[in-house]
């Protein structure tokens, strides 16, 4: 069964199909069990074969452009609103979900976006600076010895309270 909604254009009403684009851009060929569409990459409008999508391509070229920049810069520009990781102590942005795209400070166990770390990185070797944690300013730790005793201390200090 077609699905069907009440749609109000200028005081008149009139029934629309939700299958209305489920037709060839080009030609209009109904997509049917024997005839299978292809969505456009901007997802906007669907065609029968590649022959209808070559030939109105310059008809909807400059509208897949645009739309197409827009589903790019959504999936660049885009932070998510919330991350179970939390928000970047620094720069106060939700923390994103992939690996190596924040890290761990082993000195005071703070995430940091790669931002952040990479913002306090280049000032430090511009400035010539000794290289030290973006949030506590501790000195960065060489070995793995020394970053294991930062984690007892923490272990300790938090099994005495």
């Amino acid at each position: 069964a077609v699905a069907r909604r009440l749609h109000c254009k200028r005081r008149r009403f009139f029934i629309m199909s939700a299958d209305a684009n489920e037709e060839c851009a080009n030609c209009g060929k109904a997509a049917v069990d024997d005839v299978k569409l292809k969505k456009c990459a901007c997802k906007l409008v669907q065609y029968c074969s590649i022959d209808c999508q070559k030939d109105h391509r310059p008809k909807h070229k400059k509208a897949c452009k645009k739309q197409m920049g827009e589903i790019r810069d959504k999936t660049i520009f885009s932070q998510p609103d919330i991350s179970h990781f939390g928000d970047c102590p620094i720069c106060l942005l939700p923390l994103p979900v992939g690996l190596g795209k924040w890290m761990l400070n082993s000195c005071c166990s703070k995430r940091i976006c790669i931002g952040c770390d990479y913002t306090n990185k280049l000032r430090e070797v511009e400035q010539r600076l000794q290289q030290k944690c973006p949030f506590c300013r501790e000195p960065v730790r060489k070995t793995d010895e020394e970053i294991e005793q930062d984690e007892m201390k923490r272990v300790h200090l938090h099994w005495t309270r």
